[in-house]
């Protein structure tokens, strides 16, 4: 696609008061370690901005993922301001165990929101199955913005959670996206 189209459909999506895809994104960090089937490994999912509605940045308030089974049960890293939770789905396979967990960090006020125009790393430990294989997080932000025509707060929605290459079109208050994803390698 060239620069022209680009710039034109990130304009209207501005004017139509989308979400800018340019504004977000998560890409994931080992920190250098090689992520090998059937250890364990700490995994960050990092945050490359926060939210873009009518021109506006918001700061997101609350970052979650979801942890599939080959992951294992997670452990999510302690961070100064956010409340860590880990729920398990209520899908589960013939053994009980769950198709995947939900690892949600949420600022504890306001304060503690990730500005927008900043990047930052969540962190969890998870032990891998022993069958190498490529695993993606389907992660979701959330940012909260004043909508001044209602006087009312308006939740934002950033879902990378696409995992098949295929697209889907922003709504007003969503955007969609690749899920991150990493690949665990045989010992």
């Amino acid at each position: 696609m060239n620069k022209k189209v680009i710039a034109i459909s990130a304009a209207l999506a501005l004017s139509l008061g989308f979400i800018s895809p340019a504004q977000a994104h998560v890409g994931t960090q080992t920190r250098g370690n090689t992520l090998v089937a059937g250890s364990s490994s700490r995994i960050y999912l990092s945050l490359g901005h926060g939210c873009n509605y009518k021109g506006v940045q918001y700061a997101t308030h609350v970052f979650s993922t979801e942890v599939p089974a080959a992951a294992g049960k997670p452990t999510p890293e302690f961070h100064q301001g956010f409340k860590a939770k880990v729920v398990a789905s209520s899908e589960v396979d013939a053994t009980n165990t769950p198709a995947y967990y939900t690892v949600s960090w949420t600022a504890k006020s306001s304060s503690w929101d990730i500005d927008p125009n900043t990047f930052y790393d969540f962190g969890f430990k998870v032990t891998w199955n022993k069958t190498p294989q490529k695993i993606a997080f389907k992660t979701t932000q959330i940012c909260s913005a004043y909508d001044t025509a209602s006087g009312t707060r308006k939740a934002l929605y950033l879902k990378w959670h696409i995992t098949d290459g295929s697209t889907m079109a922003a709504t007003e208050d969503t955007e969609f996206g690749p899920a991150p994803t990493v690949t665990t390698v045989a010992s």
